[in-house]
């Protein structure tokens, strides 16, 4: 996008800019299209928008996903960053961090936050879960759910406009900010009691010539939370406890935001979808109104003829679960389905229904052969056949197992990366034509898994290969430039030792499960 095309969008906030004007931007460190598909980027950018008059937060992006770009401007004025007092991101996936330092440096900024005027808030699952990999470029992280936490921050920086150390030092009071130099406690989460209550942003964001990456429609967040505990999901337990929106409520938010949007499509998203009566009802609801509707990945329990009519009522042919394995010691290991002739007899629902169907499917435990993905092999042969008689498409994604911070797996480690493309290639060997993930992305999956389990000490790294593109050849660069080993992404970290991650407290229940969890899986995987 250049900087003309603007002009595409609609609903973007006006203000007339002055010397009193607090101007924030919010930086989304990845594509454009990526920044449309984010709830949390509407949340935000209206939230504080509408809360302050003499606050106007614009809108930044990732031009380039690699490489040095040109120089970024808003959206809104076309103004350099440069000319902002305070910036606002979000670490959603660890290798964000790479886009915001392009960004950084693209602007003319200084990445480390001791040689920068501007400070830089930062929040999202990757900050939440594991703030400290990227505390050298990021002045203070909220671990917490935008609509309790930023409001009163926001209101704080007001006051402390032109005094970067008295708005850290306040801010650092607040028991869900962790700021480096001010933090010297266990840092607890900060969670959405009530999101009926809460802000939610009916006016979104509109291009008419750019599709964002689910496509134009209404984005509604059903529920936040998840009230299972798949042992390598680290969403689901950052955000716990489940909360789900009341259906009026949603239903309110349904057709305020679809005429203010001039839309007449709803994408849900949602961690656990369908999960549960109300989950249909909200669906009968659409139906009704001859809304169309996209559905997030969806939780195999729920789903009945009945629910997939109402799918098909709402325009959709494609649909999604994560399986994640067929294999019953597999699934025993990963917490997610225990009863795998559900997950069969869900399959053969949607097939039966005439959806195309995509499955994500995990593999990598420590001790996993090419044996062991044999049953996962038989299985997807066995869907294959079905889709092919239905004359349906059926696409495999396969992703390794990669470890997370307050996940059981920080333990245990990740697979060895030849094994792994190994894996990948024998699926991909045996099912040949089915398979869309090539072995180049396991390499992606160790940066991933090497931030996200990292310490403080990684921050050289993060800037040399931020600066030198962002790509798989500068991450390589950067650890052989600075003799940094990513062993304990693979080793795991002793169980009796500390973690880079222990002041960050989620919930006492999260962190008791947590060791319950270790000594099962020890005891499963006999290590």
């Amino acid at each position: 996008m250049g900087n003309g095309e603007i002009v595409l969008e609609y609903n973007i906030v006006r203000k007339k800019i002055s010397k009193k004007l607090v101007r924030i931007a919010l930086v989304y460190p990845s594509t454009y299209e990526s920044m449309l598909s984010s709830i949390v980027t509407h949340l935000i950018y209206y939230m504080l928008n509408e809360l302050y008059d003499e606050v106007y937060v614009e809108r930044f992006y990732l031009k380039k996903l690699f490489g040095r770009g040109e120089e970024p401007r808003s959206v809104e004025t076309n103004s350099p960053l440069k000319d902002f007092d305070l910036i606002i991101t979000s670490i959603h996936y660890e290798p964000n961090i790479s886009g915001l330092l392009r960004i950084l440096y693209s602007s003319g900024l200084e990445i480390y936050r001791n040689k920068r005027r501007i400070p830089i808030i930062a929040g999202g699952p990757g900050v939440i879960a594991n703030p400290h990999p990227y505390e050298d470029f990021i002045d203070a992280f909220i671990i917490g759910e935008a609509e309790d936490t930023l409001p009163g921050i926001i209101g704080d920086f007001i006051t402390y406009k032109d005094n970067k150390n008295g708005f850290l030092e306040k801010i650092s009071s607040y028991k869900y900010v962790y700021v480096s130099d001010y933090t010297n406690r266990p840092v607890r989460r900060e969670w959405t009691k009530n999101l009926d209550a809460a802000y939610y942003p009916i006016r979104q964001i509109q291009n008419t010539e750019i599709e964002p990456v689910y496509g134009h429609g209404f984005l509604l967040e059903v529920s936040r939370g998840c009230r299972f505990w798949c042992r390598f999901c680290m969403e689901s337990r950052l955000f716990k406890p489940y909360r789900r929106r009341s259906n009026n409520k949603l239903f309110k938010l349904i057709n305020k935001g679809l005429s203010v949007n001039l839309l007449d499509r709803v994408i849900i998203y949602s961690l656990l979808f369908p999960g549960g009566k109300e989950d249909t009802k909200l669906l009968e609801y659409l139906v009704s109104k001859g809304i169309k509707g996209s559905l997030p990945s969806l939780r195999v329990e729920y789903i009945n003829d009945y629910f997939l009519e109402l799918v098909k009522d709402l325009g959709q042919k494609n649909l999604t679960i994560a399986p994640e394995s067929f294999n019953t010691f597999v699934q025993r290991i990963f917490g997610k389905y225990f009863d795998l002739n559900i997950v069969n007899e869900s399959i053969d629902k949607i097939i039966s229904k005439g959806f195309n169907l995509k499955l994500y499917i995990i593999f990598g435990l420590k001790n996993e052969s090419l044996d062991d993905n044999k049953v996962n092999i038989d299985a997807l042969r066995k869907i294959a056949k079905k889709i092919n008689e239905k004359n349906l498409k059926l696409t495999i994604t396969l992703n390794p197992l990669v470890p997370k911070p307050k996940t059981v797996f920080q333990w245990f480690g990740m697979i060895d990366l030849g094994k792994a493309k190994n894996i990948i290639r024998y699926y991909r060997g045996e099912l040949k034509g089915l398979v869309n993930t090539r072995p180049l992305y396991v390499n992606w999956a160790w940066i991933q898994g090497s931030i996200a389990l990292a310490d403080k000490s990684i921050s050289k790294v993060l800037a040399e290969w931020s600066l030198g593109g962002g790509d798989l050849g500068s991450w390589r660069r950067a650890l052989r430039n600075n003799s940094y080993s990513t062993s304990y992404l693979f080793n795991g970290y002793r169980y009796d030792e500390p973690l880079p991650w222990d002041d960050i407290v989620l919930d006492k229940y999260v962190e008791k499960t947590l060791e319950s969890e270790y000594y099962a899986l020890a005891r499963l995987l006999n290590v």
